[in-house]
């Protein structure tokens, strides 16, 4: 049973932890699903793999040398830390992407090796991802990242003429009918665009250009040393800059290392690639044209006027209501463009060579936790996901608290289950001070277990800086709450600074802990039978509210006990194969029901789909008014009302007994209301693990029926802090189900194993 509560103390000494197993390189099970037995699962529980411990990052700021390397990877063993990621900082002997460089690199691998530890290496000198330790700027600055300008918009008179010469970052230069709001593009002749307007009407010409800008970047081989925009990040919609980015960073490390690649060199781990503008890509025009079968371009001022963004659904701000009028239709279709060339030209390039070459990728983005800043950001989190073979997230501030609704872990797990990987990663901690309550041990168990009950298998711990001197040290600020709020009462006496959990005398059982449940919930496969409609496409027309429903319907859910996925468009149109009533996914998890949130928008072959699945017994809800528009090639010849006469509907819009009653029967069944009991449940070959979480302040009694996955004839309960498992008391089995007590601490847990084999499942002492 786990709690982190100060009044309880851990139960582990550190003189009994035992060094974690390490499996022959060629196995790389972490890379993949495994149809473990519950017994198998069993008997590395005590010493995982060192494939799946946690790690930490590694700041290299200042000299780097053998001893400085060998004595933090002693230090990180000492911790129960078996992996780190190195992320590259300002080294005068050593700059990032320099020949002296990748000589520690390679000296860095060999000392883990000796140590049977793992390491992952930054994708690139700071963050965010994607301007190659400067590169972009100094040596290719014409695949520097993109922007659409203003669009310079000037009147002319009726008989008037109109002339200019077009540069090379001039779009078009488009005739625009006041009156109508009509456009027409004006090619150049000769160099030169020149216009009579026609005697009647209103007219005015619109001249789009796109212009260089980037986000600030923190480069290891920045001047300042500072966060600014010397060194421009990449057109990371543009496949030849990619393919540049790979050859400076990726290749090097293949050069340097490659024959550890997929063995002590785990792979790459990117941060927080993002745009905070409307992005642009010289082929841009083609792109749209070859995709949505019309010109973007007699559009672009239209599109240079709209930003979608906003805090949407944090804080108390009115939801605002979606714009659906043509501008805004366009305006879609351009995010999806520029999200689709963002996720394939980036993202998945990225994986797929990592792939290629034994290794995998792991990254989380920008603004998870804010759906309408991430759609700015990044366009869409699921396509930029897609062939990540470790999604991530963040939890890095207030994203995660006791008096915040978070559930966007879900992320991060949803993708690993829809796209068929075994780990979900979080980085955790990194600026968690100032004005943002600050956790010390206790509330960092807490926030960790809060994201394994939503899935995450793979956690980051920030921050430790190599011991050459030169550090990063956060601020020693008091830990106090939000401005304007009363720190709940688990909040005061927390630390005064983000890092200083990880310094805890008690911080090695901690991520012994977290070694051992990861490992065995990122085993076998996922269960959840329910998936919830990602609201990404509707959030592209400028909406808040549907960001707002879309978290209430996922909590409230969760809050009752079931288990679930997000879905996007792409896995409902594309991924998920339909067999009779179930929408099975990649990781070969079948999804007995969809529910869809109020939403504005959705595509002609998903509701075809999801039609199709409930004639064969799957069950579809809808919340609240049918979507106003259904899109065929493009949102901007978008038709609708939808037709949802075929599915349940809750005109409400929220979760009510009758969408509880119309869902999948929940694989965890209490016998008392409750909604702090949270729970993650994995199929193994011949059974089950459940993971459950208290995350209440109020202590619970009660009984569980936990569906099984087999006839279930045994079950055991796993101490991750022990490593040592018992059979449990109490338990009756019937028909396919097992009933179990259940009595969790305030922020207590119990991991649960059931087995359907007559071999008794193996405990380790």
């Amino acid at each position: 049973m786990m709690t982190l509560k100060a009044s309880k103390p851990l139960l582990l000494s550190l003189l009994s932890l035992a060094p974690l197993a390490v499996f022959a390189a060629e196995d790389r099970p972490w890379q993949k699903l495994n149809d473990l037995t519950a017994t198998e699962v069993v008997r590395n529980f005590a010493a995982p793999p060192s494939g799946y411990s946690s790690q930490v990052t590694w700041g290299w700021s200042g000299v780097i040398t053998r001893e400085v390397i060998a004595r933090d990877l002693d230090k990180l063993l000492g911790m129960n830390i078996h992996q780190a990621w190195v992320e590259p900082g300002r080294n005068p002997e050593a700059p990032y992407l320099s020949p002296a460089y990748f000589e520690n690199v390679k000296i860095a691998v060999e000392e883990a090796k000796k140590r049977g530890m793992h390491l992952w290496f930054d994708d690139d000198g700071g963050y965010p991802s994607g301007f190659a330790g400067g590169k972009f700027t100094t040596e290719r600055p014409e695949f520097r990242m993109k922007a659409l300008a203003p669009v310079e918009q000037k009147p002319v008179a009726a008989g008037e003429t109109f002339s200019v010469a077009p540069d090379a970052t001039t779009i078009c230069v488009v005739a625009l009918n006041l009156d109508t709001g009509a456009g027409q593009v004006l090619e150049p002749k000769a160099g030169k665009v020149e216009w009579t307007a026609p005697a009647s009407g209103r007219w005015a010409v619109a001249v789009s250009r796109w212009v260089f800008r980037s986000g600030v970047t923190k480069s290891a081989n920045n001047k300042s040393g500072g966060k600014d925009s010397e060194h421009s990040l990449m057109d990371y919609l543009s496949p030849e800059a990619n393919q540049l980015f790979i050859t400076w960073t990726y290749e090097q490390y293949k050069k340097a290392v490659g024959d550890e690649f997929g063995k002590t060199f785990l792979g790459f781990r990117g941060d927080e690639a993002s745009y905070n503008f409307n992005p642009w890509t010289p082929d841009f025009p083609e792109q749209f044209q070859k995709r949505k079968g019309y010109d973007i371009r007699p559009h672009l001022a239209a599109i240079s006027a709209i930003q979608v963004g906003g805090r949407g659904g944090r804080g108390n701000a009115a939801p605002v209501t979606a714009n659906l009028d043509a501008a805004h239709r366009v305006y879609a279709d351009y995010c999806d463009v520029w999200s689709d060339l963002f996720a394939q030209n980036f993202f998945s390039a990225g994986a797929k060579w990592a792939a290629d070459n034994h290794l995998e990728m792991q990254t989380h983005i920008e603004h998870e936790e804010i759906l309408p800043q991430l759609a700015s950001s990044n366009g869409d989190f699921f396509k930029c996901m897609r062939d990540i073979q470790v999604p991530g997230i963040d939890v890095i501030w207030h994203q995660l608290w006791h008096d915040v609704v978070a559930d966007f872990p879900k992320l991060a797990s949803s993708s690993t289950h829809l796209n068929g990987h075994p780990q979900a990663m979080s980085e955790s901690f990194a600026a968690m001070s100032g004005n943002y309550p600050t956790p010390n041990l206790e509330e960092a168990g807490w926030i960790l277990n809060h994201q394994i009950g939503l899935g995450i298998t793979h956690f980051e711990f920030m921050s430790m800086g190599a011991s050459t001197g030169t550090r990063r040290t956060p601020p020693a600020t008091p830990a106090v709450a939000q401005p304007g709020k009363e720190a709940p009462a688990l909040m005061k006496g927390a630390a005064p600074n983000g890092y200083r959990y990880i310094n805890d005398p008690k911080f090695p059982e901690l991520a012994q802990y977290v070694n051992r449940t990861t490992y065995v919930l990122a085993q076998g496969r996922p269960a959840a039978q329910v998936g919830v409609y990602m609201p990404s496409t509707s959030i592209w027309f400028g909406g808040t509210a549907v960001n707002r429903s879309f978290l209430a319907t996922v909590h409230a859910l969760l809050e009752h006990q079931r288990d679930l996925d997000f879905v996007d468009e792409y896995a409902l149109t594309k991924s998920l194969k339909l067999r009779g009533g179930e929408l099975v996914n990649l990781s070969g998890q079948a999804y007995r029901g969809i529910v869809v949130p109020p939403i504005d928008v959705i595509s002609k072959t998903a509701l075809e789909n999801l039609k199709a699945f409930a004639k064969g017994g799957g069950k579809v809800v809808f919340l609240g008014a049918a979507p106003s528009l259904v899109a065929d090639k493009n949102f901007l010849t978008a038709s609708g009302p939808a037709d949802i006469s075929w599915a349940v509907t809750e005109p409400t819009g929220e979760v009510t007994a009758k969408v509880l009653a119309a869902l999948p029967e929940s694989d965890l069944v209490v016998d008392q209301a409750t909604t702090g009991l949270k729970y993650n449940h994995r199929h193994l070959k011949d059974g089950d693990v459940y993971f459950l979480f208290n995350e209440g302040e109020t202590a619970l009694n009660l009984k569980a029926t936990l569906a099984t996955h087999g006839t279930g004839r045994q079950a055991e309960r796993l101490d991750a802090h022990t490593g040592k498992s018992e059979p449990l008391a109490g338990v009756s089995f019937s028909n396919g189900k097992v009933v179990v007590p259940v009595t969790l601490e305030p922020w207590a847990t119990t991991l649960i194993v059931i087995s359907s084999s007559a071999e008794k499942i193996a405990s380790l002492p």
